[in-house]
């Protein structure tokens, strides 16, 4: 049993890799996103930066925090795999999830991890789209003022905080557990990219390259709640496109692409855009 987790920045690709790793008939398939399981283990993150001034009254050591988080999440995980008995691997996905990669390598055995790149001035541009939506639906769950105020210097920190903590992580081991692929090589040249990841994860993945979609799916689009619908991409449920390369010329100004290119130069040299 194997636990593929998929991260990412929100906007970079994260929903289409998911569909391609859950076309193999031995996962999962198809399932919302696992926000429960992110908030577990960020807790343990948190426990350990808060060491010092809160954990430490409820936790003898570190190592008592990491088997007591290792407890929870880990049954949390057998939970998962009880509700498709059919399935030798599990197949998970939370963008955000990325930030928690080296944490979760703490605490579960056999995994892998899998984190999709996108040329950030396209990520950001679809990001903004996404709170002109919430802002159109009424939706306020998510509507920060990076959105309200087009913040580009937030959107970069955000984008970031996504890959850095994985980019970054010495841990042993860690970076072999790690596949790292670019959207716009998904995109544009499938059957190659696929081949990566079938590599990478040990899937047969050929039934997404003839078919152009996964082995099944949970997941009901017309039934979004109200803080999901902005997120909705029409790509949903399609097939690979590449109709949203370049697409940040439509929705940022000159000046705003010069600011992520200038501010972001770090990025666009470590990812090759």
């Amino acid at each position: 049993m194997t636990y593929f987790f998929i991260g990412g920045c929100p906007r970079s690709g994260t929903t289409l890799l998911q569909n391609i790793i859950c076309s193999n008939t031995k996962v999962n398939p198809l399932i919302g996103e696992v926000g429960y399981l992110y908030h577990l283990v960020n807790a343990y993150n948190t426990g350990k930066i808060d060491f010092e001034s809160q954990s430490k009254y409820y936790f003898s050591d570190l190592e008592e925090l990491r088997n007591f988080s290792a407890e929870l999440v880990n049954k949390f995980l057998k939970h998962i795999w009880k509700r498709y008995t059919n399935t030798t691997h599990i197949v998970l996905k939370y963008p955000l999830m990325g930030e928690l990669f080296p944490d979760i390598y703490e605490l579960v055995e056999d995994v892998k991890f899998i984190l999709i790149i996108r040329d950030p001035r396209d990520t950001i541009a679809s990001l903004i789209n996404v709170g002109n939506k919430m802002a159109s639906l009424g939706e306020t769950r998510h509507l920060t003022p990076m959105f309200t105020e087009r913040k580009l210097s937030e959107f970069i920190e955000f984008y970031c905080r996504a890959y850095a903590p994985s980019w970054n992580c010495k841990s042993p081991g860690f970076q072999t557990k790690v596949g790292y692929i670019k959207y716009e090589h998904l995109v544009l040249n499938p059957e190659r990219a696929i081949k990566q990841l079938q590599h990478f994860t040990g899937l047969n993945l050929g039934g997404f390259i003839k078919d152009d979609k996964c082995q099944g799916s949970k997941i009901n689009y017309s039934q979004l709640s109200d803080a999901e619908k902005p997120w909705y991409s029409e790509l949903y449920g399609k097939g690979i496109s590449p109709a949203s390369i370049g697409r940040y010329r439509q929705v940022l100004q000159q000046e705003e692409i010069n600011f992520i290119q200038r501010e972001g130069a770090d990025i666009f040299r470590i990812f090759g855009y």
